[in-house]
């Protein structure tokens, strides 16, 4: 899912700010600030995203054995998506 876009009727614009941060780096503000850290669930599920914390693992595991491969994915993954929303990652990468 891209960091802004449209909604199909074209009236709504969605923009997830958040989108490239760590999830750590915001637990350890959320905690730092005094702010409740809510625990990972997906806000469209009723019941426990187990593909999405399996996934999670995978890459936390990988991760470890690779540690550039957050940097590495995110980069890949700039040639297909919309300038728009990539210019704060190329700025990243300069």
């Amino acid at each position: 899912m891209k960091a802004h876009y449209q909604i199909n009727a074209g009236d709504i614009s969605v923009i997830r700010p958040m989108v490239y941060c760590r999830e750590s780096l915001m637990t350890e503000f959320a905690k730092s600030a005094n702010l409740p850290v809510i625990n990972e669930n997906c806000p469209a599920c009723f019941e426990e995203p187990k593909e999405r914390a399996r996934i999670k693992k995978l890459l936390s595991r990988e991760e470890t054995l690779y540690p550039s491969l957050y940097d590495n994915m995110r980069r890949s993954l700039i040639p297909l998506m919309h300038d728009d929303s990539t210019s704060i990652m190329r700025s990243y990468l300069e």
